[in-house]
């Protein structure tokens, strides 16, 4: 696809390297000459110093061929204006990172004003992917599909736990509704079938409905008691948009922040919540605020050093989850998946918002639109979202148990009238059906794909 970066700041870097990778065609533009002359040394792309809202440089770029327009520069409104002036020059699709709270309401309302295929704002991304993991505490990754009504949940099975030594296909005898999509062992990727056994250690990708899912995980025994109190460190943007999504479920909070106008801020917003004002490196304000009492702590500061300290802190106190957010990349790659339950970066979290948009739209072929597509495991595996239509007719109508499905390649739900079915031999694709598809082998653009014509 030919791809425009508007605003080459580290979101707008970060996506080069990966656009590239991909095999995408991509244009650079940036007010800054020096930025624009580091990432043409550095990447085989074209770069363009210039305002990426006015229409003389976006038709010097041949905007009216893009295929997409992803405006990431430091200025909401600069970006709103991009997307708009690209959409009416001609561009198919565009993206906007938008992160002020004030426009949250009104960018629905304004998406088709603006020409918009997508609007990002990392903070309440990566709240919103906070709120949910707290959901799962045991999770270390929750992803959604077909409008929350499937999820993508992934855990690392403990030691002595009753799944150690099963086989997959004994599962539902167990009383566990969910489908395992994938496994990663020490690295080693597999797509399973029935007579996998699971081994302690091993990191399981299950999908099913989120309240199958949640009674799976407490007849695994592998369900840590639901998150009733969090303590967040740090009034900040994000600490806002997830105390709003904590609230809504009833959970306690407990918010410490040493700048007193935003404690107070806080203090006047959430009335039930305990607002503090300390420091975060006070260990005896943390253990007096009953830090080894709390079921969740959470990390938020602008300091990345801060959270994690705090978070190593919060983990010798043996609070149930910890969660610490990481802005800096060499940090992040460091503590992720190691001492630190969940590390989070906003940055990561909208690059991956941003990626599965342009992978669904580049892969989208005749055979069947990609709702959505998901890389799990590293980028190894991909899940993929599909809605199934009367002319596909070599995958419905047909039971699973005679489909001729590639290696590889597994269903691992079907979403039917708002629900979602773990598949199994006897049931069909219909016309209608979300289908999720994972698949190691990267050859899926449409849901005729899953087909071994070779058997």
């Amino acid at each position: 696809m030919k791809i425009i970066l508007v605003g080459c700041g580290t979101v707008g870097l970060s996506l080069v390297a990966p656009l590239q990778s991909e095999g995408h065609d991509i244009t650079v533009i940036d007010s800054d000459a020096g930025v624009i002359e580091h990432i043409s040394n550095t990447y085989d792309v074209i770069g363009y110093v210039g305002n990426g809202a006015t229409f003389d440089v976006l038709r010097s770029v041949g905007v009216e061929n893009c295929d997409l327009l992803i405006a990431t520069a430091d200025s909401d409104e600069l970006n709103l204006l991009c997307c708009l002036s690209a959409h009416k020059l001609g561009a198919k699709n565009t993206i906007a990172r938008v992160r002020n709270p004030e426009y949250a309401g009104q960018l629905y309302e304004l998406k088709n004003d603006f020409g918009l295929s997508m609007a990002i704002n990392p903070e309440r991304a990566a709240a919103a992917e906070i709120a949910r993991i707290l959901r799962f505490p045991s999770a270390t990754s929750v992803e959604i599909f077909a409008r929350g009504r499937a999820e993508l949940v992934s855990f690392r099975v403990p030691k002595g736990n009753l799944l150690v030594g099963k086989q997959l296909r004994e599962l539902p005898s167990l009383g566990l509704s969910v489908l395992v999509c994938s496994v990663d062992r020490g690295g080693e990727i597999f797509i399973p079938g029935g007579t996998f056994v699971i081994n302690e250690g091993d990191n399981l990708y299950v999908t099913g409905s989120p309240k199958d899912i949640s009674r799976s995980f407490k007849k695994a025994g592998i369900y840590i008691n639901p998150v009733k109190s969090v303590m967040i460190a740090g009034a900040e943007t994000i600490s806002d948009y997830l105390a709003d999504a904590l609230a809504q479920h009833n959970i306690g909070v407990k918010i410490i922040e040493n700048d007193k106008t935003l404690s107070s801020a806080f203090a006047k917003k959430y009335p039930k919540a305990v607002v503090l004002e300390g420091e975060l490196s006070d260990h005896s304000l943390l253990d007096e605020e009953g830090l080894d009492k709390t079921d969740a702590f959470v990390a938020l500061t602008g300091l990345d050093e801060g959270n994690i300290l705090s978070a190593l802190y919060a983990k010798e106190k043996k609070v149930p989850k910890i969660i610490a957010k990481v802005a800096g990349d060499n940090l992040f790659s460091m503590f992720k998946g190691r001492e630190i339950d969940t590390i989070i970066s906003p940055k990561h979290v909208t690059l991956n918002e941003i990626l599965r948009y342009v992978r669904a739209i580049a892969a989208s072929g005749s055979e069947g639109s990609i709702l959505s597509l998901y890389k799990i495991v590293g980028g190894k595996v991909e899940v993929l979202e599909f809605e199934a239509d009367a002319d596909m007719k070599d995958v419905i109508n047909i039971p699973l148990s005679v489909l001729k499905i590639k290696k590889n390649v597994l269903i691992a739900c079907i979403v039917r009238s708002n629900k979602a079915l773990v598949p199994k031999g006897s049931d069909m694709i219909m016309p209608g059906d979300s289908v999720l598809v994972v698949s190691a082998n990267g050859r899926i653009t449409g849901l005729g794909d899953i087909i071994d014509e070779i058997k």
